[in-house]
């Protein structure tokens, strides 16, 4: 049976997981895109943040690896895809902004 700590662990896979496809896939494309370095930091900047991103849910599954079941691995599944929502529909907006970016 899956712990409490161990689902939480595999939400934050899910969502390290999910969180660096699109700073890779834009990066890889030579596409600007949003990190916590900049509102439009560069596509190698965002290769190298998808990259670290990847590498810490890789790193912590590896590290959590004899706690993996169906359960962590659903928790990590479920938090990847609220995530992909949230992202799709901030995304979405006329000008995304985050809350404490000023309105130029």
């Amino acid at each position: 049976m899956a712990t409490l700590d161990s689902l939480v662990v595999f939400v934050v896979v899910g969502l390290f997981g999910t969180n660096a496809i699109p700073h890779f896939v834009q990066g890889i494309t030579g596409q600007r895109h949003m990190t916590p370095f900049g509102s439009d930091s560069s596509a190698v900047l965002n290769v190298l943040w998808g990259s670290v991103n990847a590498a810490v849910a890789g790193a912590l599954a590896w590290l959590f690896r004899d706690a993996i079941s169906g359960a962590t691995l659903a928790a990590a599944f479920l938090a990847g895809v609220a995530l992909a929502v949230g992202l799709a529909s901030f995304w979405s907006t006329e000008n995304p902004q985050l809350p404490w970016e000023s309105a130029d």
